[in-house]
């Protein structure tokens, strides 16, 4: 992968609040998505996260849906109204339950989605692709059923990584794949990963990237959204995605 000097035209640029609002114009759902690698994460990730919701209040949102909350206990899961307790994992990290505050003060209400694991299962098996397929189909049908408890209101769903793509990658078919098909709902995608640092620095397409975009990086606070059809490439080579934002900060911590 390589950098391609033709920059977007400026005005294609816009704050991750203006992305957000384009994607509610858009969509009813909208998929958006932070950075982790186990427990290590990018704490922007989830801070740009604080800033989409607030947007999509304004947007007339009220409900968020999160793949870091505890399966849901019962089918179809019903909604979560106060903050989850801080047992461990990414649910204990501040940022993460700064982001989940700033939905629940908002009087939001929160939904989780994440596959059901029964029993204790070989650490094996939940690193195979045959369970990561698995896991992406349950928690389609899991989104799909949140869809339905209010089939007319908007919906902000936040996951990790590559979860919201809508392309299959491969054997790898992942959860906004799915669910698109069995919802029949077009959602939104968010990716916010093109210039995170998983490797520990940035990829040298990246470096270039940032460097000659620095100008327009620094007029949005340094973190810029796009539309993904009107980004340079590679940025508009992801075609399971709507939107991307990029950003000076991109340590996983």
């Amino acid at each position: 992968m390589s950098w391609n000097h033709r920059e977007a035209a400026v005005d294609d640029w816009c704050s991750v609040e203006e992305l957000t609002r384009r994607g509610f114009e858009r969509a009813r759902v909208v998929m958006a998505n932070e950075a982790h690698n186990g427990m290590k994460r990018c704490t922007r990730t989830r801070d740009v996260g604080v800033r989409i919701v607030r947007a999509a209040h304004q947007a007339g949102v009220r409900r968020l849906a999160m793949e870091a909350l505890p399966a849901p206990g019962a089918d179809p899961p019903g909604p979560i109204w106060t903050m989850p307790p801080a047992t461990g994992g990414y649910l204990a990290q501040p940022d993460m339950r700064r982001l989940i505050l700033t939905a629940l003060e908002l009087g939001w209400s929160l939904w989780a989605y994440e596959i059901r694991i029964e029993g204790k299962p070989d650490p094996a098996e939940l690193l195979s692709r045959e369970f990561t397929n698995r896991r992406e189909l349950a928690q389609a049908r899991n989104l799909c059923q949140v869809l339905g408890a209010g089939p007319t209101e908007p919906l902000l769903v936040w996951c990790g990584n590559g979860h919201a793509t809508k392309e299959a990658i491969d054997e790898w078919v992942p959860m906004g794949w799915h669910f698109r098909a069995l919802s029949g709902t077009e959602p939104f995608v968010i990716d916010q990963t093109p210039t995170v640092a998983f490797q520990g620095e940035p990829a040298p397409w990246v470096s270039e990237l940032l460097r000659d975009l620095s100008e327009t990086i620094a007029a949005y606070g340094g973190t810029a959204g796009i539309l993904r059809d009107q980004a340079p490439p590679p940025l508009n080579d992801d075609v399971g995605v709507d939107g991307v934002i990029i950003s000076t900060e991109n340590a996983l911590t």
